[in-house]
Parts: structure tokens; C-alpha cells; sequence
């Protein structure tokens, strides 16, 4: 890199630099026109670190950890990330990096403060999931300030650790427990959202088959097979909040299923049957509501609309005018649960940790329930393995306690 160089021109003063060569001619970058050499020497220092910067507004040592995190987001998250990750990734540093270590100069940030956060963030009983997702954010963040921008020499969260498992927090951890709900739980249910409503059919497919709600609410015609009951879970569906700031609106989108757990599970005939008595109900459906009928298309950006951008898709999830069903029924569902049936608990990951239990009480093998969930690892489906050994413990003490 070339040195800032000052001269006098009447009574004015200039600086110059150069800049990198292009075609092998010199580039030099100067302005002139200052009072003061002091005024020139200033200018001209600022000039050729935003140069350096590859035009970058600042220097790297007046950087706080709240605006790099920003400029992380702005120049790596928002175009290499999912939508969804990156609003989740948002969320988890509004509300819990930007307040403990934002204020913090990012040139002088140290291993020990990065540690404190997520060491405090365990004492107050924060999830083991929500911690590793907290030091994937900074881990991710803190590299690329290291490449390529070359903001820091190293990375302070290289040597950052997650408490040891047999680590005990200083508040009780706030996992929710996943909540089994009872054959006679789920007869109320589906007398309360019967065949035909259209809350049944997300209902079904989360008790049946163990879907994901973005995966069930995510279902095309074409990734049903009635003859071979079989079902493929290829995609999902999310929603994209608005963006405030741009005047955008929100929208669904189709995504991969999380972790790209593309999978074909069978379904029961029973299952089977509500399908196919819902695929004829949709196919009569055009020609009764004839003009009035919606259709939906999905874009090129794998947006969900209804002015004919795109393909034509067919939802399974849809209204007999067309509309799509989305999974904000979901809430619905949970209110009258918890407030009208008077559940303890309901939402609907409870339908698919059911059926998963309901499979590994009849025997089904662990890689089996893995497959059919499409649980990341086998160790997340063995946990529901654990949990019915802990319940056969318990219940072989009562039944001791009877000879």
C-alpha cells in the first residue's frame, strides 16, 4: 500500500495516494483544495483507509460489535442465508448479542467476553440449542471479520466453548417438554375439526404421518401417491415477514424441509382414504365456483401468489374456492384446545412427537422413526427411545410395589 502524500498548491493544500494499478498504469487518488496541511493530512488519512476498506465508511478500530454485526448481516447473511435463518438469526442478536457485547469496540473484543455471554446466557437458563445457535452466529460472524474482510487478525470466538452437558445452570433450563396427547385427546380433536373443515387434514397428517407443520402446510398433489400410498416430503412452507424499512409486503414461500430431510414415507390406508375423498372434492371444485375460482402459482423466487406469476401449483392444503389454508390455523386449533377442551398443552409439534411415540411403543426401530420424521440424527429420535425407558422403569416400580 502507498504512503499519504501532502503538498501545497497556492494557498491551498492537497493530498494524494496511490491507488492499485489497472492495465499496469498508476492510479492516483487525490483532492485538493484544503486551508490547513493538518486539514489535508485528516482528509486524506480517512480517504485512503476507506480506500484500503475497499470503500467501507469507516476504519476498523472505531467499529462497534453492533455495527459489524449490521454490515454481517447486510453483506454475507441477507445474500447466503434462507429467509428464515436469517430472521432468526436477526432475532437472536437484537435480543441477546447486541445487549451483552454490541457496545464494544470490535477491534478490542476478547475471547473471555464472547465466553461470558454465552456462559451467562446458560446460567439463566437458556437451551442447549439456543446457546449452540448463539455461538454459530458468532463463530460465523467473527470469521469472516477475519476473512475476507481482515478486520481482526483472529477470531475471538475460535476458542469459545459450550458449558459441558454435566454442567448445572443457575436457573432451571428452559426446554419445553414434548407433550404426548391421548388417544381419547385425539378423538376430541377431530370431533371438534371433523373431515371437512379446514383444520382436519393438517390434523391428520401431523398424527398419521409425523410431518412438520411447514411440511404439511407445504403439500402438492404431485408428492402423493394414492395407488402406492406413499407420500414425499420435498418442501415446505414458510412465511416472510414484511420488511418494515423497504415497504415490502409479506409473503409464502416454498423451501427445502428443514435439515433437507427429503424423505417418502408410507401413509395408512386410512389416511389414504381422507386423501382421496379430498383430491375428488378439490377437482369438482373449478367448475363450481367457475370465475371465482383461485388459483395458485409459484414464482420464479419460489413465492406462493395468486396473479399467475409462474407455475400453477395444486395445494393440498386449499378451500374448496381455492384458497390456500394456511398454517396460522394452527392457532386456532390450539385455543380451542387449551381453552374450550381444556388441554393442558397442545400445539402442533405435539401431533408429531406423538406419532413418533406411538411408533416406538409398537416396536418400530429407532432408523425407522429417524427416516420417517426426518430427524437430523439418530441421537434426536433416541431421546423418545429414552423417555419410554424411563416410563417402563416407573411403571415396573408401581407394579413392584403390587406382588
Amino acid at each position: 500500500m502507498s504512503e499519504l502524500r501532502l503538498k501545497r498548491r497556492g494557498e491551498r493544500w492537497q493530498y494524494s495516494f496511490e491507488g492499485a494499478r489497472i492495465g499496469n498504469k498508476r492510479k492516483i487518488i487525490s483532492k485538493s483544495g484544503f486551508r490547513t496541511k493538518g486539514a489535508a493530512s485528516a482528509a486524506g488519512t480517512k480517504a485512503m483507509n476507506e480506500y484500503n476498506q475497499s470503500g467501507a465508511s469507516f476504519t476498523p478500530s472505531a467499529l462497534s460489535v453492533s455495527d459489524y454485526l449490521d454490515l454481517w448481516m447486510e453483506r454475507y447473511c441477507k445474500i447466503n442465508c434462507k429467509p428464515e435463518t436469517y430472521a432468526n438469526y436477526e432475532k437472536k442478536i437484537r435480543l441477546h448479542i447486541k445487549p451483552a457485547i454490541g457496545k464494544y469496540y470490535l477491534a478490542a473484543l476478547t475471547p473471555e467476553a464472547v465466553q461470558k455471554l454465552i456462559n451467562d446466557k446458560f446460567n439463566a437458563g437458556y437451551s442447549r440449542n439456543t446457546l449452540a445457535v448463539l455461538k454459530g452466529i458468532l463463530t460465523g460472524s467473527l470469521a469472516y471479520a477475519v476473512q475476507p474482510l481482515r478486520y481482526l487478525q483472529v477470531s475471538p470466538a475460535q476458542y469459545v466453548r459450550l458449558p459441558s452437558t454435566r454442567a448445572v445452570a443457575a436457573v432451571r433450563t428452559r426446554s419445553a417438554p414434548h407433550v404426548y396427547i391421548p388417544p381419547e385427546q385425539m378423538e376430541r380433536i377431530f370431533a371438534r375439526f371433523p373431515e371437512g373443515s379446514s383444520s382436519y387434514l393438517p390434523l391428520l397428517l401431523g398424527y398419521k404421518c409425523g410431518l412438520r407443520i411447514g411440511e404439511a402446510f407445504g403439500l402438492t398433489w404431485d408428492c402423493i401417491d394414492l395407488n402406492a400410498k406413499t407420500l414425499t416430503v420435498s418442501k415446505q412452507m414458510l412465511w416472510h415477514e414484511k420488511d418494515e424499512k423497504a415497504g415490502a409486503p409479506g409473503y409464502w414461500y416454498f423451501t427445502a424441509p428443514k435439515y433437507n430431510s427429503v424423505r417418502t414415507i408410507e401413509i395408512s390406508a386410512d389416511v389414504a382414504a381422507a386423501l382421496k375423498r379430498e383430491k375428488a372434492r378439490q377437482n369438482a371444485a373449478p367448475a363450481l365456483y367457475e370465475e371465482l375460482y383461485v388459483r395458485s402459482y409459484r414464482d420464479q423466487n419460489d413465492r406462493l401468489n395468486t396473479a399467475g406469476d409462474g407455475a400453477e401449483v395444486q395445494l393440498v392444503m386449499r378451500r374448496m374456492d381455492g384458497t390456500y389454508i394456511n398454517s396460522r390455523t394452527m392457532q386456532h386449533v390450539s385455543r380451542v384446545a387449551t381453552q374450550e377442551l381444556g388441554f393442558q398443552k397442545f400445539d402442533y409439534h405435539s401431533l408429531r412427537h406423538t406419532h413418533a411415540t406411538i411408533l416406538a411403543e409398537k416396536g418400530a426401530s429407532p432408523k425407522y422413526v429417524q427416516h420417517r420424521l426426518g430427524h437430523k440424527n439418530i441421537q434426536v429420535t433416541m431421546q423418545i427411545y429414552q423417555h419410554l425407558t424411563e416410563k417402563m422403569s416407573e411403571d415396573g416400580a408401581a407394579l413392584l410395589e403390587t406382588f
